[in-house]
């Protein structure tokens, strides 16, 4: 996981609790932020480990059923024999170790390893054996997440009515009224990231959107996002380009800056479920 990553991961958790104003923004105590923060995905990596744990529980349990009510182990009560299995209950049992690994996979990804500077090595012994397996993890430093976490936030604290009015004009199929709030938040700070992060590169804007999806919410969100930032991609090339807005934004910000903001700029985005 790289500093960057692990700041959109904070920025996600932090949108619901950022302030209206972009002076707000600025004044956020950032450590106890990050610290709070950190603990909660700690916490998400815990409870995969327990899921994983569950998932491999309940594979073990229905592949000794199959053995148990196999005609071969009938008259068998004390010491079931192996039998054979179909290609269909292979794959069942084989898709939810699949799922278990996942888990532990993201499980691995624990954040507080990457919020201390220098790196760490990590020795991780096999019951089964006895050899035991060392990883190293890269750290990055407090400020050099903070640093590209304040720019994301002030990105879109600066610029939220302008990128609500380009999530609003997309021609993607997906309805935006009626996005659930995980998904709007990834979107408005991608949105951020591929319009007003020149370091960023659009594309990596976008697939890093779609993985934040795929940690925070679900395959059906990370379809949403990345169809909808797929039809903004133009915009935000050409935005970068000339520096200029299409003149329906520019209405909408003026609309904001008078201080008459339409019910449909603000409610637009509300939480609805798919």
């Amino acid at each position: 996981m790289t500093a960057r990553r692990v700041a959109r991961e904070i920025a996600v958790i932090l949108m619901p609790q950022l302030p209206k104003s972009k002076t707000g923004t600025a004044a956020i105590e950032m450590s106890s932020l990050v610290e709070k923060t950190v603990k909660m995905l700690a916490d998400y990596a815990k409870q995969n480990l327990l899921d994983a744990g569950a998932i491999l529980e309940k594979t073990n349990f229905e592949l000794h059923n199959i053995e148990a009510e196999h005609p071969d182990n009938a008259k068998s009560t004390q010491h079931l024999h192996a039998v054979a299995m179909t290609t269909e209950q292979l794959r069942e049992q084989i898709t939810q170790v699949e799922r278990a690994l996942h888990l532990v996979a993201e499980a691995l990804d624990i954040p507080e390893m990457t919020l201390a500077s220098g790196s760490s090595t990590v020795n991780i012994p096999c019951k089964q054996c006895g050899h035991t397996n060392r990883a190293s993890f890269e750290k990055y430093s407090h400020e050099e997440i903070r640093e590209f976490l304040i720019k994301l936030l002030d990105a879109y604290s600066e610029h939220k009515v302008e990128i609500d009015e380009y999530i609003k004009s997309t021609r993607s199929k997906w309805n935006v009224e009626r996005m659930v709030s995980i998904d709007r938040d990834i979107l408005r700070l991608a949105c951020a990231e591929a319009f007003f992060m020149q370091e960023v590169p659009i594309n990596v804007a976008i697939s890093e959107a779609v993985e934040l999806c795929h940690r925070f919410a679900d395959e059906k969100a990370a379809k949403f996002v990345n169809g909808v930032l797929a039809d903004l991609s133009e915009q935000a090339k050409e935005f970068r380009r000339t520096g200029e807005f299409p003149e329906y934004i520019k209405n909408a910000s003026r609309v904001e800056l008078q201080g008459h903001v339409p019910e449909d700029i603000g409610e637009s985005l509300e939480e609805t479920k798919h």
